[in-house]
């Protein structure tokens, strides 16, 4: 078992030895934040590479230092289109031991006022983020059909999605919250016939979280935003990444957005 916490925080421990984790977006933010946590629990990771390979080298040297003793390893995937993410799970299936939970975490998030929103960027948006959800819980779950049952499951699926998809309250990212909402509703309508075959699916909403993919917020949004969060910070990928675990491993919760948000009003 391997703690998730450091720096002086409460020390949680989890135990992800003996399986494989898959997660897309790992290679950077709390895709990466994920991964660390798995691979200090002592688990295996595979993650879709960036397209910058320097990006997903330094994400595998970061994990191998994190977990040494783990197996870590990148596959290509381009989420929004099918042919790649069967690909990608046809590969995992074969070079993983295991694969026994999938954390989704790509996606696109581009800061554009509304009147400025093309359909292009509308499009490209809402295959990023909601249709490659669709097919990376599709294509997890049909990988996980035939693994034996274990504490009740044959696997297990987290959808990272955001807390704009329960609260819009973002003035440049329309497309980007109707991506969220999307996958927030498309895990609920998944999680009842995916239970009856033992697969469990739950998301994740974060609120505003420290990452890259947050840098480009204009200053006045984030100042605003900021304002509104109860525990006065944002917070952190490694955070995220102890509520993965818990949703990776508590067996009776199935169907629910889990929103950590600090307090978000």
């Amino acid at each position: 078992m391997g703690s998730i916490w450091e720096g002086g925080m409460a020390q949680v421990t989890f135990d992800f030895s003996g399986t494989t984790t898959v997660v897309t977006g790992g290679a950077s933010g709390i895709g990466l934040a994920i991964a660390e946590t798995i691979v200090r629990s002592g688990g295996d990771v595979v993650i879709s590479a960036s397209r910058n390979p320097s990006k997903t080298e330094s994400a595998l040297d970061r994990l191998r230092a994190a977990g040494p003793r783990s197996r870590v390893l990148s596959l290509a995937c381009e989420v929004g289109r099918e042919e790649s993410v069967a690909d990608f799970f046809a590969e995992a299936g074969r070079s993983a031991r295991d694969v026994r939970y999938v954390v989704h975490s790509a996606a696109i998030s581009p800061n554009t006022e509304f009147f400025e929103q093309t359909q292009k960027e509308w499009d490209t948006v809402l295959n990023a983020n909601l249709t490659g959800s669709f097919l990376v819980l599709k294509y997890a779950a049909m990988m996980m059909r035939d693994n034996p049952v274990v504490d009740e499951w044959k696997g297990r699926i987290v959808l990272v999605t955001s807390s704009n998809g329960v609260n819009a309250y973002d003035p440049v990212s329309a497309h980007y919250d109707a991506s969220k909402a999307g996958a927030n509703l498309l895990m609920r309508n998944a999680a009842q016939p995916l239970a009856s075959m033992r697969i469990c699916v739950n998301a994740l909403a974060p609120g505003w979280i420290q990452t890259a993919l947050n840098d480009t917020l204009p200053d006045d949004v984030r100042a605003t935003e900021s304002a509104k969060i109860w525990m006065g910070r944002w917070g952190t990928p490694q955070e995220m990444g102890q509520c993965v675990a818990h949703l990776l491993t508590l067996p009776y919760l199935v169907g629910q957005v889990l929103m950590p948000d600090g307090g978000y009003r």
